[in-house]
């Protein structure tokens, strides 16, 4: 979940966001560099308390059903599970290669593709997390660790590259780089760091 109330000083259209909350213009709007907004991992309605990061429990199935421990309905780690979730997110939302079935008069054909470009980076972190056998998982501290890691060995270009959907075509991708190449020479000749603190 985004909190975006620095993003969206005065709010916006419940269910028009590029609308004011009085449906009478646009809102006033800042971006992710100019104003850093905060994340929130929700859902806490499902949590337990441990006294140990050993604990086995029956699975707790939410939102994500497919962590490959909860197909056999036995008692598992949790915090293992976690893990799996957390990388599954990156992976489901940001870069899943999907696979499109596409019917045609005389067959079927399978065409895949990824949703976002610019993710790449974070591959092998998310098949860590992702990985069938929870014990192989890293704990939370090495993902932080390895995160940091990757972040650190990014370039100023990378990190102030454009994300893109692949579904975008060729012209609405041009038109966002140059949008973005605009602001990224604002934010040089500001001084604004590529990845801001909130």
């Amino acid at each position: 979940m985004l909190d975006p109330s620095g993003m969206y000083p005065k709010g916006f259209h419940p269910i028009q966001i590029n609308r004011s909350r009085d449906f009478q213009g646009k809102p006033q709007q800042y971006d992710r560099t100019q104003r850093p907004p905060r994340y929130y991992l929700i859902d806490f309605g499902l949590s337990r308390q441990y006294n140990s990061r050993n604990a086995l429990d029956d699975p707790l199935r939410g939102g994500d059903k497919s962590a490959p421990e909860h197909q056999h309905r036995r008692r598992c780690n949790p915090f293992h599970t976690d893990i799996y979730h957390l990388g599954n997110l990156v992976r489901e939302r940001l870069m899943k290669v999907m696979l499109l079935k596409v019917q045609l008069v005389c067959c079927v054909t399978y065409r895949t593709f990824q949703r976002y470009n610019g993710f790449e980076f974070m591959e092998d972190l998310v098949v860590a997390m992702t990985v069938a056998d929870p014990r192989r998982r890293p704990i939370i501290e090495e993902v932080t660790r390895r995160f940091s890691q990757i972040r650190k060995s990014l370039g100023e270009f990378k990190l102030r590259s454009l994300i893109t959907a692949k579904k975008d075509s060729t012209i609405v991708t041009a038109f966002r780089y140059t949008q973005q190449a605009v602001r990224t020479v604002q934010y040089i000749i500001l001084q604004n760091p590529a990845i801001p603190e909130p």
